[in-house]
C-alpha cells in the first residue's frame, strides 16, 4: 500500500481574524483492526486587527480516519505529512489543507491465515501452556503406573507355576523326586517342585517360599546347584 490522502477543513474563529502570525501542524494516530484513527493539532497566534500589537493564540484538534485493509501489515505502516497549506476566508475562518502518505507492506494471504491462527491473547496462550502441563504430568503417571503394574506382574509368581513345573517333568523325574520324600512323615501334605532360575540361591528359594536351608536339605542335594536343577520344597502342615 502506497498512497497520498487529501484533507480540507474550514475553522471558524469567534474573533475577527485579521493576520496569522504563527502556525503549526502535529498530528497523533492508532489503528485498530480495520481503521487508522488520528488527529491534526492546529495552533499558532494571530491578530485581530491589523494596526493590534496583541497576539492572540489558536488551537484547534481536526480528527481523521482512513480505512484500511486487513492485510496490512501494522508493524511496517509509514504515516507523513506530504504537504500543508492554509488560507483566511471571510476575515473569521481559517481554511486548511492537508495532504498525508500512507505506506504499508501487504501481508500474503497465506501468511495472513497463519497470523489468524495464532493470534491469542497473553491469558488464552497461558491457559494452553497449563493445560498442555497438565497433559504431559497426566500421561508421565500413567507411564510410571504401567511400569510398576509390570514390575508386580513380573515379581508375583503366575497361578499353577509350580504346577506347570511339575507338569512338564518326565515320568522318570517325577517318580525320582516322589521317592526322594520321606512317606512315613506325614507332616508333609504338599510339596512344590522348583525348578532354579538364573540369578536364584538357596537363600532367594528359602524367601520365595517361606523356608529354610536346613529343609531343603533334608529333601535336596544343596551342595551343586546349577541352573534347571529342581528343588523339593515341603509345604509343612503343623
Amino acid at each position: 500500500m502506497n498512497c497520498i490522502i487529501p484533507f480540507s477543513k474550514d475553522i471558524k474563529f469567534k474573533t475577527n481574524i485579521s493576520e496569522i502570525l504563527s502556525i503549526s501542524l502535529e498530528h497523533d494516530y492508532t489503528l485498530n483492526d480495520s481503521d487508522l484513527l488520528g488527529n491534526f493539532l492546529i495552533s499558532g497566534e494571530y491578530k485581530t486587527h491589523e494596526v493590534s500589537i496583541n497576539k492572540e493564540k489558536f488551537e484547534y484538534s481536526l480528527p481523521f480516519s482512513v480505512a484500511l485493509t486487513n492485510r496490512l501489515d501494522p508493524d511496517s505502516l509509514d504515516f507523513n505529512i506530504e504537504d500543508f497549506t492554509y488560507d483566511v476566508i471571510d476575515n473569521n475562518t481559517l481554511h486548511v489543507d492537508i495532504e498525508y502518505s500512507l505506506k504499508a507492506k501487504e501481508i500474503p494471504e497465506e501468511e495472513k491465515e497463519d497470523l489468524e491462527r495464532v493470534d491469542l491473547s497473553e491469558n488464552e496462550v497461558e491457559e494452553l501452556l497449563e493445560e498442555h502441563e497438565k497433559e504431559m504430568e497426566e500421561e508421565v503417571r500413567d507411564v510410571e503406573v504401567e511400569v510398576k503394574e509390570e514390575k508386580e506382574e513380573e515379581k508375583k509368581p503366575e497361578k499353577g507355576e509350580e504346577d506347570e513345573e511339575v507338569a512338564r517333568l518326565t515320568g522318570d523325574e517325577k517318580e525320582t523326586i516322589l521317592n526322594s520324600i520321606n512317606q512315613d512323615d506325614n507332616s508333609f501334605i504338599t510339596y512344590h517342585i522348583h525348578i532354579l532360575k538364573e540369578n536364584e540361591t538357596v537363600e532367594t528359594v528359602c524367601t520365595k517360599y517361606n523356608t529354610t536351608s536346613s529343609t531343603l536339605g533334608e529333601y535336596n542335594d544343596l551342595s551343586n546347584l546349577t541352573l534347571g536343577d529342581k528343588i523339593i520344597i515341603p509345604d509343612i502342615d503343623e
